[in-house]
C-alpha cells in the first residue's frame, strides 16, 4: 500500500497540532516504509509541505524550534541525485547493514534470492561521510560472528550502530550463550574506544550502561511513546510508535487516522490504555533489580511484538536483558574513572 498525497499531508498536520499542543521544540520526521527511496516523490513532498507547515505556524512555534528530518532505508536504490537531495535537505539516515557481505545477504536478499550487498557496497562510503547510523538485525543465523560485523561495520568508519535481536520465539539456550559471547567482545570493545576518548555509539552496550549511570528508567529517557511521537501507517492510522504499525484492517492499538476530522487520536480508549501502560508495573517483574533497565518490562513496542501485547512478557527478552545488563555492569565495574567513560 502506497500512502497517498492527502494522508501525507494529514499527517503532518496532526505531528504539527501534536508538537504546538505538548509545546515542544522541535519535530523530528521520519520516512520508513518498506523501502521508502521507492517514493521519493512523497519524501520530496513530505519536505516541502513539513517546511511550509513551519513557516505557517511560525507564531504558534517556540523561536528555537528546529524540523529534522530522516530516513530509514536498505540503501539499495541510492544515487547520486538521490544524495544530493538527501544531502541538501540535511535529511539523515538509518541504514540496515548487517555486517560484510556474506552476513549481510543472510537476511537481505532480493525478490530473486540474490543477496543485495552488491547493491549498496560502492554506496558505503557516500552513507559514512553522511554519518549514518547503522541498524543490525541479530537473527539466530547471524550470531556467531556478531562481534566480527560489528567490527567490519565500525573499521568502514560508522560511529553509530544499533544491533537489535529478532525475538522470533525460537532462540535457544545455546543461542543465547553464543550471543552473551558475541556482547562481551562489543562490550569490551565500547570500554576500549571510551578509554581512547573515540566517540562511538554501540547502542545494546551503552544505552544499558548510561541507565544504570544515571539512574533513570529506559521507557522515562529511551521510549517517546505517547509523548509526542506517533507513527502513521500508508492508510492514515495512527500508532504510538513506528514498531506497532501494520495496514492490516485488525490491526491493535490503532490511536485513530489522520483523515478523521474530529481528532479523537490522543483521547480515545487506546490513547487511554497506553497512558495506563505508562504508569503500569508488570506483576510479573515486582522485585526485579533490573526491570527499569529491561525492554520487557519497560518497552510497550517490544512487549507488543513479541508477545501480542503491551502487557506480556516474553521468556525470550527477559533472558536475554538479564544476560546484556549482566555484561554491561560487568564492563562498567572494569572502569578506572567514570571520566574515562563519559
Amino acid at each position: 500500500m502506497d500512502m497517498s498525497d492527502e494522508v501525507l499531508e494529514a499527517a503532518l498536520r496532526v505531528a504539527f497540532e501534536r508538537t504546538i499542543e505538548l509545546k515542544q521544540n522541535f519535530l523530528n520526521i521520519t520516512f520508513f516504509g518498506g523501502e521508502p527511496l521507492l517514493r521519493m516523490d512523497a519524501i520530496k513532498k513530505g519536505v516541502k509541505l513539513a517546511k511550509s507547515m513551519v513557516k505557517n505556524h511560525r507564531s504558534e512555534l517556540p523561536k528555537d524550534f528546529q524540523l529534522s528530518f530522516f530516513v530509514n532505508t536498505n540503501g539499495t536504490l541510492a544515487t547520486e541525485e538521490i544524495f544530493d537531495f538527501l544531502k541538501k535537505e540535511k535529511i539523515q539516515i538509518f541504514l540496515s547493514l548487517d555486517g560484510p557481505e556474506r552476513k549481510h545477504n543472510i537476511s537481505r536478499k532480493k525478490v530473486n534470492g540474490k543477496g543485495s550487498f552488491g547493491d549498496i557496497a560502492s554506496n558505503i562510503p557516500t552513507f559514512v561521510e553522511m554519518n549514518a547510523t547503522v541498524l543490525s538485525v541479530i537473527t539466530r543465523k547471524h550470531v556467531r560472528g556478531l562481534f566480527n560485523s560489528v567490527k567490519w561495520i565500525l573499521d568502514q568508519g560508522f560511529t553509530n550502530l544499533v544491533a537489535a535481536p529478532d525475538f522470533d520465539g525460537q532462540w535457544t539456550d545455546v543461542d543465547m550463550a553464543a550471543l552473551s559471547l558475541e556482547y562481551q567482545k562489543m562490550a569490551l570493545l565500547w570500554l576500549k574506544f571510551r578509554k581512547q576518548g573515540k566517540d562511538v555509539y554501540l547502542g545494546a552496550i551503552q544505552d544499558k550502561i548510561s541507565y544504570r549511570l544515571l539512574n533513570a528508567r529506559q521507557r522515562e529517557n529511551g521510549c517517546s511513546i505517547f509523548k509526542g511521537a506517533i507513527g502513521v501507517a500508508a492508510n492514515g492510522n495512527v500508532f504510538p510508535c513506528s514498531r506497532f504499525i501494520t495496514s492490516k484492517k485488525d490491526a491493535k492499538y490503532v490511536l485513530g487516522n489522520v483523515l478523521d476530522k474530529k481528532n479523537r487520536i490522543f483521547t480515545g480508549a487506546v490513547a487511554k490504555d497506553i497512558c495506563h501502560f505508562l504508569k503500569y508495573e508488570k506483576p510479573e517483574c515486582k522485585g526485579c533489580s533490573i526491570r527499569y533497565r529491561c525492554s520487557g518490562h519497560e518497552c510497550g513496542c517490544t512487549s507488543y511484538y513479541t508477545t501480542g501485547s503491551i502487557y506480556g512478557i516474553s521468556p525470550e527478552v527477559c533472558a536475554h536483558e538479564r544476560m546484556l545488563t549482566s555484561i554491561c555492569d560487568e564492563v562498567l565495574a572494569k572502569r578506572q574513572s567514570l571520566g574515562e567513560l563519559f
